[in-house]
This record gives structure tokens, C-alpha cells and sequence, in this order.
């Protein structure tokens, strides 16, 4: 590893453990971070000529000598917008540095990409209007792409967007004085829940959500695993269904094409069910409708056969189920848990967990 990325690591570690020990000392943070102490007070340093942390006042504790000075992320670090893009909506929320949400806002999506683009610069000057604050206070700009992203900020592939070899990044830059960082929704969501969620404590997790497709990101050794081009984690693209439904990547059979919430309504409707989302399938299930149920149960058992040949050749520690899907969760585990205990050898399935993500439809 080198000296650049080892800095980086240590700057992270001390910044997290900030994040989720506020008022921590540099002795403390050491303790936490399993730093040294001449390391933490370089990290230190470097966080507060950032203008990041914060030094706080502390009353006595009853020790002698020098007083430890409690240190704290700050409030007047500045703003950062999280965007994630989807065909039929823009969401937009805004963070201060601890992640805590200020603000949130939802506009109409476009699959034109440059009007899309031209949504997302007003919504986020709306957002900001809302906020009181101004473009100068943004730290960063993260945007959430559902499709596949090169290592520059390319979009590849969005088949639910109709997008296809776009330069993102690059019009994003184009709009915005503050940094902006791009990539696609599902790793963005694999970030998310290794700092906010449920993945803190693991370094092997894979994330699946669904939305109007089904993405996956995968983390391994504690980073986030992108692969040769990038575009690592595309599990909505399994083949589940030999000769199966078309999907929009083009392919017959995907994993996508039976379990995105799209395929989920598709197929209600076919079977007489027209419903305009997952909250309304999930309220038609708790009522009992058993077409509802059914297809339900079909969806968790295409999920299942995906998570558990993934389980067999990643060995996660946990599997986390998230996105829209969260809202028929409460049905689609107990399927998908049946089919694991068929398919995974009992090695994997000892050690690994599937949980529902906390974070919910805001990935």
C-alpha cells in the first residue's frame, strides 16, 4: 500500500470515528481508530486546516495534568447535495458533514439527457433556495446514476434511462462551480451503507436494490470492488431464465426483467392486478390478495436463485436487500431465505447474513 493511500486511510478512519464519536479527544481517538498517537494529531491537523473539525470546550474530568481538548465535525464545514437520477424522478436531499439531512426534494426526471441535466442544476438550485445557502458553501455534489459507469465518470449503459455512452461527469462539471462526483446508484447506496448503515462494521457485503432496475454493488476487504472497466456489480443482469422476458439491457432472462419494481407491476398487470407502485403492492398483499402474493413469491424466488449462487462465489457477510424493494421485504425474504437453504453450501450460509436495509427507498 502506498504512503498517499495510507494517509487517505488514516484520514478516513479518524474522520468516521468523529462522525460517531463527537467529542472525542486525540487520546480517544487513538484508542477508537487503533492509531498512534503521533498519527492522530497529524490527521488532526490536516482535518482542522480544512476548516472540517472543531476544537470544544469540556469541563473538568478530574485528571492531572495537561486537560485533553474534545474535538468535534463542524456544523460550518459547509453543505453537501446527494441526487439520485431515475427515469420518472429526480431525488435530491442536503447533508451537513455528519450526514444529518437539512433538506429534501423530489422533481420530475427526464430520459432526454441533456433536459435531464438542465432538471437537476434547478432542482439543486431550488434545494439550496430552500436551505438559505449558496453554491459557495457546497462542499460536493454526489450524484446516483442507474446505470453502468466507467472509472471516468462514462455512463456505458442506462437501459431504464435510454442512455447510452453519455459523458456525465462531464456535463455535470460543465454546471456546477463545487465539486461533483458521479456513479452509479447502487455503489453510491454500498458507500451509504458502509458509513451510515448497516455494513459499518463489515468489510464482505453485497448490496441489491431495486428500483425501476435491480443494481448491485459489491464490497471485498473493506473497499468497494469496481472491477477491470468499472462496472463490477451489475446484478440485475444474471441470467435467472434461460430464453426469458426481454430486458431492457437488451437480453432475455435477466434477473431485472423479474424483480425490478417495472418487471413486478408488469407482471401484476398481466395477471389483472394494475398497480402504480410497490406501496400498493405491498398494501394489496397485507390485505391478501393472493395474485399479489403470488407473484411476490415468484419475485423471491428469482431473487433468491441470484443471492444464492452470488453467496456461493463471494462468501459475503451479509446481504443487504434495499431500494424499493424494501417495501414488499416482509414477503420476499422468507422466499428468498427458502431458496438459500437449498442452494448455498453450508460453509457461506453459516456466515452470512440478509437484512433489510435502514436506509430504505432513500437509496
Amino acid at each position: 500500500m502506498n504512503t498517499a493511500l495510507i494517509r487517505q486511510v488514516n484520514l478516513a478512519r479518524v474522520f468516521h470515528a468523529l462522525r460517531e464519536h463527537p467529542d472525542s479527544s486525540q487520546r480517544e481517538l487513538a484508542a477508537v481508530t487503533g492509531l498512534d498517537k503521533a498519527t492522530v494529531s497529524a490527521v488532526v491537523a490536516q482535518l482542522e486546516a480544512q476548516g472540517l473539525i472543531i476544537r470544544t470546550p469540556r469541563h473538568g474530568n478530574g485528571r492531572v495534568g495537561r486537560p485533553e481538548v474534545p474535538l468535534r465535525l463542524s456544523p460550518q464545514a459547509g453543505l453537501f447535495v446527494g441526487v439520485r437520477l431515475e427515469p420518472a424522478t429526480i431525488r435530491l436531499i442536503a447533508t451537513e458533514l455528519d450526514g444529518s439531512i437539512i433538506e429534501r426534494l423530489q422533481v420530475e426526471g427526464s430520459r432526454d439527457v441533456g433536459d435531464a441535466i438542465l432538471r437537476l442544476h434547478q432542482a439543486v438550485e431550488e434545494l439550496l433556495g430552500r436551505c438559505r445557502r449558496t453554491m459557495a458553501e457546497v462542499r460536493g455534489i454526489g450524484v446516483g446514476v442507474p446505470g453502468l459507469m466507467d472509472k471516468g465518470g462514462n455512463l456505458v449503459l442506462a437501459p431504464n434511462l435510454g442512455w447510452r455512452d453519455e459523458p456525465i461527469l462531464q456535463f455535470l462539471r460543465e454546471r456546477f462551480s463545487a465539486p461533483v462526483y458521479v456513479d452509479n446508484d447502487t455503489k453510491a447506496a454500498a458507500l451509504a451503507e458502509k458509513l451510515f448503515g448497516l455494513a459499518r462494521d463489515a468489510d464482505d457485503f453485497l448490496v441489491i436494490a431495486g428500483h425501476s432496475g435491480i443494481g448491485g454493488a459489491l464490497f471485498l476487504n473493506g473497499a468497494l470492488y469496481r472491477g477491470a472497466s468499472g462496472v463490477a456489480g451489475e446484478v440485475g443482469h444474471l441470467e435467472v431464465v434461460a430464453g426469458g422476458r426481454r430486458c431492457g439491457c437488451g437480453k432475455q432472462g435477466c434477473l431485472e426483467a423479474y424483480t425490478s419494481e417495472n418487471a413486478i407491476l408488469t407482471r401484476l398487470a398481466e395477471a389483472g392486478r394494475a398497480l402504480p407502485d410497490l406501496a400498493a403492492v405491498a398494501a394489496a398483499a397485507a390485505q391478501g390478495d393472493m395474485v399479489v402474493r403470488r407473484v411476490i413469491d415468484e419475485t423471491g424466488d428469482y431473487l433468491g436463485i441470484a443471492i444464492a449462487n452470488l453467496i456461493n462465489t463471494l462468501n459475503p457477510a451479509l446481504v443487504i436487500l434495499g431500494g424499493n424493494l424494501a417495501w414488499v421485504a416482509q414477503y420476499l425474504i422468507p422466499r428468498i431465505e427458502q431458496v438459500m437453504a437449498r442452494v448455498v453450501l453450508e460453509a457461506p450460509r453459516a456466515s452470512v447474513r440478509l437484512v433489510i436495509s435502514p436506509l430504505g427507498i432513500e437509496q
